[in-house]
């Protein structure tokens, strides 16, 4: 067996060129002393290539920027770092990765500098996005559930407080679901409710949230309206479009739909405020005959 002390340049290039992962060393003065081939792969150049340049010479100088205060910091800290970050490979693919670097000091050769790796975490990203998606949606609709409502309400008056617009909140009840649920049964049902879905994300703008808050029950929240009159104009084109059936396994299945509506022009509105107002709002219609709606300002 070959003594630790005498293995060769070559033999310890090999070893870290076996790492999948790219790994790279730089000097004090932040210049590449070398690399694997991952990290070849990862940049685009060579191992010739890279030696003895620094990032200010291979990158933009924005990025180059980035690089050499991270690189500057862990230097005289002489600790570790890690972070996440979005790079771009070779190939022109994005990553999301994760930096691991550390100080290191070579007495006997006189070389101190930094050594890192990059772990490519795209994948990991991907399901944690997705399951981040999945909290805030209601599986059956697609739409916002009552969680990420609340979140959306939360940063929509903030931004009413900074901007100073007009904001409105929608409650909808649907009007004879139970029955529908009870008679064709559940499926039908679910079906109805997708529809439901489609018909309310046809009406509102894009960038209204509409969430499904309970089992027939859904929220909208509208920001910067123009006018009262503008809304009921929009309220009253919902209303008509639901006293049209909806055609489920060639069933005509009629139902309609009771609005509370909070409107507040005040920046000093909290979310229970308007939330409360539009429940309110919401009895007083289901209490005076339904499939209407009543609008009420939030002072």
């Amino acid at each position: 067996m070959i003594p630790p002390e005498n293995y060769r340049a070559d033999f310890m290039q090999a070893v870290i060129n076996a790492a999948p992962t790219p790994i790279f060393y730089k000097d004090a003065e932040g210049r590449y002393l070398g690399c694997n081939k991952a990290f070849e792969e990862y940049i685009g150049l060579s191992r010739g290539q890279l030696i003895g340049k620094s990032v200010f010479e291979l990158f933009d100088e924005e990025l180059a920027r980035v690089y050499f205060e991270a690189d500057n910091a862990l230097f005289e800290r002489k600790g570790t770092q890690i972070y996440e970050a979005k790079v771009d490979y070779a190939d022109g693919s994005t990553h999301d990765v994760m930096f691991h670097k550390a100080y290191f000091h070579a007495q006997d050769e006189g070389v101190e500098g930094i050594v890192g790796s990059i772990l490519d975490i795209t994948e990991r990203k991907k399901a944690e996005e997705l399951l981040e998606q999945l909290a805030l949606t209601d599986s059956l609709t697609g739409l916002d559930n009552r969680y990420s409502l609340m979140k959306s309400l939360q940063h929509s008056l903030l931004r009413q407080h900074r901007e100073n617009f007009t904001l409105a909140f929608l409650m909808l009840d649907l009007d004879g679901f139970k029955q529908i649920n009870d008679n064709y049964g559940h499926p039908v049902g679910d079906t109805l409710l997708i529809e439901v879905a489609k018909k309310l994300k046809s009406n509102f703008r894009e960038s209204d949230v509409i969430a499904r808050v309970g089992g027939d029950e859904f929220s909208v929240i509208l920001e910067n309206i123009s006018s009262t009159e503008s809304l009921t104009r929009l309220v009253n084109k919902v209303l008509a479009e639901f006293r049209e059936p909806f055609v489920i396994d060639n069933k005509k299945l009629t139902i309609g739909v009771s609005i509370g509506i909070a409107v507040s022009s005040s920046i000093e509105c909290s979310s229970e405020d308007i939330i409360k107002q539009a429940d309110a709002a919401l009895y007083q219609v289901k209490n005076s005959g339904k499939g209407s709606y009543h609008l009420t300002v939030v002072n």
